[in-house]
Parts: structure tokens; sequence; C-alpha cells
């Protein structure tokens, strides 16, 4: 090999370590779950309000219909 050639070899693993350190930092960072997990619980808890009003919406309905004796 050339003097270029191992000065490129030299430069691809210290690039290529670089990346690696790089995403095990990022894999270890847990900064944004808490926004992600925020944002799963609110849309969990506006559809389980919107099914209960859908039922209750419903049984009120259903109430209404049932004749008087």
């Amino acid at each position: 090999m050339n003097l270029i050639g191992i000065q490129l070899y030299v430069w691809w693993l210290t690039a290529t370590d670089d990346v690696h350190q790089r995403v095990a930092l990022a894999r270890g960072d847990d900064r944004g779950e808490v926004t992600a997990t925020t944002a799963m619980i609110v849309l969990l808890v506006v559809a389980a309000i919107a099914a209960g009003g859908i039922i209750a919406a419903k049984l009120v309905a259903n109430a209404e219909n049932v004749p008087s004796p």
C-alpha cells in the first residue's frame, strides 16, 4: 500500500468509529421518549373520551325510544 492508501484507510477507520460512537450515544439517549409517551397517552385519552361519548349518546337515544308503560 502506498502512503495515500494508508491515510485513507486510517481516515475510514476513524470516521466509522466516530459514527459508531454517535449511534451508541443516540441509542442511550431517551430524552425524546417523554414527549412521545406523553403524546401517545393524550391520543389514547382522547380516543377513550370519544368512545365514552358515543356509547353514552347511544344509551340516551335508546332510553328515549323505550315506550312508557
